[in-house]
């Protein structure tokens, strides 16, 4: 098993930060409070639904419209798993590059799995609002509006939502990169592997016994030589047989 290369260990390092860092932020993002304060703020203000207004529903026993996934314990929950599972591989990765046993094949699925589960994490951070169809949004507030205009109480949570969204797409790139690498590393093997089998080729051919050649080619001559006076003979022998004596002469 080869070594690990710098290049290797560097993204090791990557790993770990950004592993790390999500683990963070998608605990801090974890509590109920964290997600009702930021659909409360933009309710309020107009850039979404109003969760205050689904009592109006339970108070005239109707059905309230469905949570929407940004706002939901499903996508807070499904974040911080992605999270967790990202640093536990990097800890398997880790241990596997020092002792000196990381085969490539795994390091692909690693990476598969995890660039997978962080494009689906970030289509859901994305994802809009449009329970109330007089206020919709595409996208949560705080992504295309900022924080200025949050309240002050929510103005963290604010910023801890968009380091979460921004993270997550730093380890996306991180993953995609390494499977983008590995396929270029695997295209040139495979093309220095393919020119070796052509250089050994033809030096094999140069190295041929050159009087064996000379032979092989005489051989080849004397044969056409005797095939052409064959067809020779054959196409003349109606007339060779008014002159015998030049004939077997």
């Amino acid at each position: 098993m080869a070594r690990p290369t710098k290049l290797s260990l560097a993204l090791l390092g990557l790993e770990l930060a950004i592993s790390a860092t999500t683990v963070v932020l998608f605990g801090l993002a974890y509590p109920d409070r964290f997600r009702s304060r930021l659909w409360g703020n933009g309710g309020v203000e107009g850039w979404n639904s109003n969760p205050n207004e689904r009592i109006y529903f339970y108070a005239n026993h109707r059905e309230p419209p469905e949570i929407p996934l940004i706002w939901s314990q499903r996508l807070t929950d499904s974040n911080l798993a992605i999270a967790i599972l990202g640093f536990v591989i990097f800890l398997a990765r880790a241990i596997m590059a020092h002792l000196d046993y990381l085969p490539r094949y795994v390091n692909v699925l690693y990476d598969m799995l995890l660039a997978s589960l962080w494009v689906v994490s970030l289509a859901g951070q994305a994802s809009g609002d449009f329970s109330d169809l007089d206020h919709t949004s595409a996208h949560p507030w705080y992504l295309t509006r900022g924080c200025a205009r949050s309240w002050e109480g929510v103005r963290v949570y604010c910023h801890v939502a968009q380091a979460s969204y921004a993270v997550s797409i730093l380890a996306a790139m991180l993953y995609i990169g390494r499977l983008l690498q590995e396929a270029i590393l695997e295209a040139y093997r495979l093309g220095r592997k393919h020119e070796r089998k052509w250089t050994a080729v033809n030096t094999v051919e140069e190295l041929e016994d050159p009087e064996e050649k000379y032979w092989d080619a005489h051989q080849e001559s004397d044969t056409t030589l005797r095939v052409t006076d064959e067809w020779y003979d054959t196409g003349l022998s109606p007339v060779l047989a008014f002159f015998p004596a030049t004939q077997g002469r």
